[in-house]
């Protein structure tokens, strides 16, 4: 008896993990007799690496790691280690750097495996499993270098975002299934660990294959494992079970909870989703790209060239083709982006930044795009063709809504909102699957949202980022910030809380121009010039997008924001003090008919005192088109003046523009006054 409870306490710890694991998408904790508990990222970047390559021309690359066998084998990117490596170095988080050998390298799945001679490492079983769409993932990365420095990668966690297959593009080999995750990426993070809650390494980070760029996405083991011999020859652990000791914080299932919550919600809105696509008059395939490989191999005496003379080459082509790809990088991507269907008969919304001009680099005596010679000197790269280069809008021509059934329709844009960032499509189609925004919901500020798109691999995949409500108010209250990711791909499509709930439309990310701060250096970091939002996203608020929807079917455009207008401008060299000052006035606006003057000082609204700017707009926001409020203005001295009707006649052309303004019956009356305050009245009009 006492065997059996013994051997039911051991099945009972791997059928809780098991339940977990069903349960959540997730595992959970090992049994009682497990060594010491271990967090998930001890696990994790206990096995993750540094690694630093270079080729026989002098090219360096380096990134990140992931150690598969106890006996050395190292799993990277060809993007941090590319089949031609000719030395490759790498770096342990006890600070040891050991020489590493190539075993094998495919571009065509974007892999390398190489070996150190060690034993006993630490590594990370492998799945053969894809991941679920919507569960926890986790990313190390060896940013900067910083196992050199500290001895520890850094460590995120996220979201399995998107699942989908990607088309070979740009200088990837690279076409098939990839998961995309939320979990931080970096430029260094190529080559890295994603790792699912079971402690199991499920990707290897690559962001060369990424349609959007910047997105955070991976290959996926299950790919590697059917197509990579040489990972199956190493005899790498093909791990099922938790690893021994690892457990799960509460927080951490807490999370696992919420985003299986998100993905119920996004699942019942992602059947109204579309992709859209937008045609330009320069197509990408038009436009210029210069290659490293064509070019070296253009370089006759290449061979006979010193190491430190190919080096110099290459760094000379890397700056160039930097400055050509950085422009080029300007330009929205090619692919999908994403609509919401809100109505049967085929009304579309979208985000306005879908819409807009991109750029394109051009010949300036052509008006096309430019063809570079890989046989010319570095310097005339860039100088040719004759008469030079030229950035100009690369203008819409077309474009295309793309239902969840593959069905291609071409779409007219009936109206667009500039402060809420949105257009409304119209495309000839009857009984769609759409979603009501009638029931809009006001985002709170801290509530978990999900934003969801259409995914770039197909019309009927979407993805999920998760985040929280950051600001339920920009824009006046036309739209909010969310720390949720938004991305090329679901720039367009919706956001919505745990219960399902319609919060806003994701108009676009805020993006800065620089990964971590600083432009990243050439050469295997040149696309990589352009980072996530870091938190910032802002979203059309579904309520303001719900009150405008008629108005916005009906064709009416709105190019700022309703409400009342005034017409005066900060004086900017003064607009963080304390005290209100004019510094432009719109002509003809109600301002200029009051007679508010650049240089004069508002002291009050309706006898309320204002001192700062925010206060009269403050005001102003309160009030409507048509109301009439009383300004107190305080004037410089400029000694005794003539003052009519309340305004200051300080030429002929005043008092002709006063005269013309009066009614017949009202008195026209003059004193010379030495008072540099006046109350004026402004009748208040629709902001224009």
């Amino acid at each position: 008896m006492a065997g059996m409870t013994t051997e039911m306490c051991r099945v009972g710890g791997a059928w809780a993990w098991l339940v977990a694991i069903a349960s959540l998408g997730v595992g959970a904790i090992g049994a009682a007799e497990s060594p010491p508990a271990r967090s998930l990222a001890d696990h994790v970047l206990a096995a993750t690496v540094g690694i630093s390559a270079t080729t026989a021309d002098g090219a360096a690359f380096t990134g990140t790691g992931t150690v598969v066998t106890p006996t050395g084998h190292i799993l990277t990117s060809t993007s941090v280690v590319p089949p031609d490596a000719a030395t490759i170095r790498v770096t342990f988080p006890d600070y040891v750097i050991r020489e590493a050998t190539l075993v094998a390298a495919d571009a065509s799945l974007a892999v390398s495996l190489i070996r150190v001679e060690a034993a006993g490492l630490a590594c990370l079983p492998v799945s053969r499993e894809m991941p679920t769409l919507g569960t926890l993932a986790y990313t190390g990365s060896d940013v900067d270098r910083v196992l050199l420095t500290n001895g520890r990668a850094s460590f995120s966690r996220g979201l399995v975002s998107g699942l989908y297959d990607v088309a070979r593009q740009g200088e990837s080999l690279y076409a098939g299934a990839v998961i995309e995750t939320t979990a931080a990426v970096n430029p260094g993070s190529d080559g890295g660990p994603l790792v699912d809650a079971a402690g199991r390494l499920c990707g290897v980070i690559n962001l060369g294959v990424s349609p959007l760029r910047w997105q955070g996405v991976a290959v996926p083991l299950a790919v590697l494992l059917e197509k990579f011999p040489p990972l199956l020859s190493a005899e790498v652990p093909l791990g099922f079970e938790p690893p021994a000791g690892l457990v799960l914080d509460p927080a951490t299932l807490a999370a696992a909870r919420k985003a299986k919550e998100l993905r119920r919600a996004a699942e019942e809105i992602a059947g109204s989703l579309v992709g859209i696509e937008v045609a330009r008059r320069h197509p990408p395939e038009e436009l210029p790209r210069i290659s490293w490989g064509e070019h070296r191999d253009s370089i006759t005496n290449w061979e006979q060239l010193s190491k430190q003379e190919k080096s110099k080459r290459f760094m000379a082509f890397a700056n160039v083709a930097q400055a050509l790809e950085v422009n080029q990088l300007l330009r929205r991507p090619v692919g999908l982006v994403t609509g919401l269907i809100v109505s049967p008969d085929g009304y579309v919304l979208t985000s306005l930044f879908n819409l807009g001009d991109d750029t394109a680099f051009v010949a300036k005596a052509t008006g096309k795009p430019p063809v570079f010679d890989p046989h010319a000197e570095i310097t005339k790269l860039l100088a040719e063709p004759a008469g030079g280069i030229d950035r100009q809008a690369n203008a819409i021509t077309g474009v295309t809504v793309v239902l969840p059934d593959g069905t291609r329709h071409t779409a007219t844009v009936v109206a667009r909102h500039e402060p809420l960032g949105v257009a409304l499509l119209k495309i000839a189609a009857d009984g769609l699957p759409w979603f009501d925004i009638a029931a809009a919901t006001s985002p709170l500020l801290g509530d978990a949202v999900v934003a969801v798109g259409r995914a770039p691999g197909g019309p009927a995949a979407f993805t999920l980022n998760e985040g929280i409500v950051s600001a339920p108010s920009r824009m006046r209250g036309y739209q909010f910030q969310t720390a949720a990711l938004l991305n090329y791909g679901n720039s367009g499509g919706p956001l919505v809380d745990a219960a399902g709930n319609f919060l806003g439309i994701a108009t676009a990310p805020i993006e800065p121009d620089t990964v971590l701060g600083r432009i990243v250096p050439p050469p295997q970091l040149i696309r990589w010039t352009r980072a996530p939002n870091s938190g910032v996203g802002m979203v059309a608020r579904a309520d303001r997008i719900r009150d405008a929807f008629e108005a916005l079917k009906g064709g009416r455009s709105f190019e700022r924001i309703p409400g009342p207008f005034l017409g005066v401008q900060a004086d900017m060299a003064r607009a963080f003090g304390e005290d209100v000052w004019v510094g432009g006035v719109a002509p003809g606006s109600p301002a200029d008919r009051a007679g508010i003057r650049k240089g004069d000082q508002l002291v009050e609204i309706d006898g309320v005192e204002i001192n700062t700017w925010r206060d009269l707009t403050d005001r102003i926001a309160a009030s409507k088109a048509g109301d009439r409020v009383t300004l107190l203005v305080q004037r410089r001295s400029r000694g005794p003046r003539l003052v009519i009707a309340g305004r200051d006649i300080e030429s002929l052309e005043d008092l002709e523009r006063l005269r013309k303004s009066l009614r017949p019956d009202e008195p026209f009356e003059g004193v010379l006054s030495t008072d540099d305050t006046r109350e004026l009245e402004v009748v208040l009009e629709e902001n224009r």
